[in-house]
């Protein structure tokens, strides 16, 4: 099936609102009173529709081995949670989940169990998710699917403005993003990439010393 543009807002917004039933769901039943998961007021939360969206675009490509599908969606997914996780604390001064209750965490953003199930999830979205949705897709009016297109994420834009207005920290993100602190970085990232280089001379520097010694001989 081919998608176009509305089909994948549709199906962003599909997976906003199934990852915010799923961990409502959860908290809910763990702390025996209804819990409204996620940063924003509505039933949706966009992590999941972001990571849906990815994990349908790179794991459908190497359906044929599970194996690459597990460890691509855990990479994917590791590296999306942390730089969220990342963003999110700049922007609004707080962390939204901690993992220190794991093993082998880092930052308490990402963890080796959280990881795994990231793998377990993009396996899950190649073999069941992915039909379930085309499924749906295929089956919906076309346009109720582009009226669902349009008007949740601008309900979702509108609450994301309403939230970050009353939280976001603007002294903590001018100074994370000013042009020192970004060349400073930038700086890290050089030095860094220059001892590799020097690193990759002085490797490839003896083994041509090696083989002309290997001649000698």
């Amino acid at each position: 099936m081919n998608f176009g543009f509305e089909h994948w807002l549709f199906t962003f917004c599909f997976y906003c609102m199934i990852g915010w039933l799923q961990e409502s769901a959860i908290e809910s039943m763990y702390h025996k009173r209804p819990i409204n998961r996620g940063f924003l007021k509505g039933p949706y939360i966009p992590i999941y529709g972001v990571g849906g969206i990815i994990l349908l675009l790179v794991t459908t490509p190497f359906r044929d081995n599970g194996f690459v599908v597990f460890f691509v969606a855990m990479a994917f997914c590791t590296t999306l949670e942390y730089f969220t996780g990342w963003l999110m604390e700049t922007m609004f001064n707080k962390q939204f989940w901690d993992y220190s209750m794991f093993k082998l965490v880092y930052k308490n953003r990402i963890s080796l169990v959280t990881s795994l199930f990231w793998g377990v999830m993009g396996l899950f979205m190649a073999y069941v998710v992915s039909y379930a949705t085309y499924f749906v897709i295929d089956h919906l009016p076309h346009q109720f699917i582009c009226v669902t297109a349009i008007l949740v994420p601008l309900i979702m834009t509108v609450d994301f403005f309403i939230a970050a207005r009353k939280q976001i920290d603007m002294k903590r993100i001018t100074k994370t993003f000013s042009l020192t602190n970004i060349g400073s970085k930038i700086n890290v990232i050089s030095r860094i990439r220059e001892r590799y280089n020097d690193f990759r001379d002085s490797r490839e520097k003896d083994e041509y010393s090696d083989k002309d010694d290997f001649g000698d001989e």
